[in-house]
């Protein structure tokens, strides 16, 4: 079996068992409760970190979530996590005047 393969069987099984739309439930919550606190998003890893979702599905999800219109990709900044210049992820605005 490809990687490719495997990847999609296992993308398919956890959309199967409802865990991708728990994870990003638990991320957008994330996103929202904390990004918003700082007024700066949050990367990744800082996802990660508060959330103790594995950064391989933080990163799907929030593709997902971004796909989906409910996040956006912000201004550039330093990760508090790794000090590296990242891409951070905040709420979009229609989606908080929507809920």
């Amino acid at each position: 079996m490809s990687v490719t393969t495997t990847s999609k069987l296992a993308y398919k099984q956890i959309n199967d068992e409802g865990k991708s739309t728990l994870q990003q439930v638990i991320i957008f919550d994330a996103v929202e409760r904390y990004g918003q606190l700082k007024d700066n998003g949050m990367s990744l890893r800082e996802i990660e970190q508060i959330t103790g979702i594995d950064i391989n599905a933080v990163s799907g999800r929030v593709n997902d979530l971004k796909k989906g219109g409910h996040l956006k990709t912000i201004e550039k900044r330093k990760c508090t996590v790794t000090n590296r210049l990242n891409s951070p992820v905040a709420v979009n605005q229609w989606v908080k005047k929507n809920t």
